[in-house]
């Protein structure tokens, strides 16, 4: 009796056993056909979208070799050269001196002018010392304008045989042009003072920078620094090479209060005289 109680607990046992897997295979079988049936209907919105990315990622490489080839195509090519270059600020100097010293003409290839431009322009103040300063501007695909400011001239000096341009910086430019402007004598062996006068001359507002027709260096024992500058209206005056800038702005005015041409002395302080004064 015992042992036939304990097949029977034992067999009612296994059935459950089996009862519990069949259920737990097909719990797990209907849960994997919904996942299944899922990524199923997932799976050509996934190709679709990996399609659409691989296209767009293809045409972002063509349009950049395309972006490429067009460019390299423009360099090469007529249309990126200089058909039209104005010259602007220019008043001594022609627009073809200008060109020449810059280096911007028609016919050159405007990128290398573009990434070069500062060069350039640094390089057109050494080649041409009457440009003080310049600027070059891109106008249009094919123009540029060049924008100088001029180095004034302010007259010439010989200095032994050869005949220098003055300039307003204190640049001596060979020149075989006959003399214009004020005329610097008596610098012959003192060119140091001849570049430190002119300094002192181009800082003259040139309506009385104009007004000299000649500036003559002529030291004395008690006076080692005088100059003495010939004016067009007839006067003269005695100043200082290293103060001239400074004192001939009170030119004007003292002129205007002679009753006769004379000599203005600015060499200490300001004062003035008739020509031939007991007072001189």
């Amino acid at each position: 009796m015992p042992r036939d109680h304990y097949v029977s607990e034992h067999q009612r046992y296994a059935k459950r056993l089996a009862e519990l897997e069949e259920r737990s295979r097909r719990a797990h079988q209907q849960a994997q056909q919904p996942t299944k049936k899922h990524i199923s209907k997932k799976l050509p919105r996934l190709r679709h979208h990996h399609y659409r990315k691989n296209g767009e990622r293809v045409f972002k490489l063509v349009l950049l070799f395309g972006f490429v080839l067009l460019l390299m195509a423009y360099i090469i090519s007529p249309l990126s050269k200089l058909r039209t270059v104005k010259v602007v600020g220019n008043k001594d100097l022609t627009t073809a001196s200008v060109e020449k010293a810059v280096k911007v003409y028609p016919g050159r290839f405007i990128w290398g002018v573009y990434l070069d431009q500062g060069r350039l322009c640094q390089a057109a103040r050494v080649s041409q010392p009457r440009i003080a300063s310049a600027k070059i501007k891109m106008t249009g695909p094919q123009s540029m304008t060049v924008t100088v400011r001029e180095n004034p001239l302010i007259g010439t000096a010989k200095l032994g045989k050869q005949e220098y341009a003055v300039l307003a910086d204190g640049h001596l430019q060979a020149t075989s042009a006959h003399s214009t402007g004020t005329d610097y004598r008596q610098f012959d062996g003192h060119r140091a003072d001849l570049k430190l006068v002119a300094r002192q001359i181009g800082k003259l507002k040139p309506a009385i920078r104009t007004g000299i027709s000649a500036v003559a260096y002529q030291p004395t024992k008690l006076m080692p620094n005088r100059i003495v500058l010939y004016m067009r209206d007839g006067n003269t005056v005695l100043a200082n090479k290293n103060t001239v800038g400074e004192k001939m702005a009170y030119y004007p005015g003292i002129a205007a209060s002679m009753k006769k041409n004379g000599i203005i002395d600015l060499q200490v302080g300001a004062f003035s005289y008739d020509y031939g004064s007991a007072d001189k």
